[in-house]
């Protein structure tokens, strides 16, 4: 899902009709549910071949805080075209606890039930 909104939104962009006051943060709200779902299934299907495996919380936390160095401190120290900016960090910190507690749960029958819905 957090991939489809993003593709909506560069596409927006691309077409010069940018949806105001989310263009600059749906990014950074989505970049921590997006890159940990791609961290964990790739555990999950390859590492350790087990559909129960969900990251520590201690991943999570090394997921938000890598993408806040690079993105917040070293790209914009590096190149103008890139800005820090504290409400980024603090909608990587939201994505990062939102993963955790909503989308980082085992897969089991249940929960593929439930997916089928959205």
């Amino acid at each position: 899902m957090g991939c489809l909104i993003w593709f909506i939104v560069i596409a927006a962009r691309k077409l010069g009709h940018p949806f105001p006051h989310i263009n600059g943060y749906i990014d950074d709200a989505i970049a921590i549910p997006v890159i940990a779902s791609l961290g964990l299934w790739f555990q999950r299907v390859f590492i350790f071949k087990n559909d129960y495996y969900v990251l520590a919380p201690w991943h999570v936390i090394f997921i938000v805080t890598y993408v806040t160095l690079i993105f917040e401190a070293l790209l914009p120290f590096f190149s103008k075209n890139y800005t820090a900016d504290l409400a980024d960090i603090l909608l990587y910190i939201i994505g990062g606890l939102f993963f955790y507690k909503v989308m980082n749960v085992p897969i089991s029958p249940k929960t593929i039930k439930m997916s089928a819905f959205f």
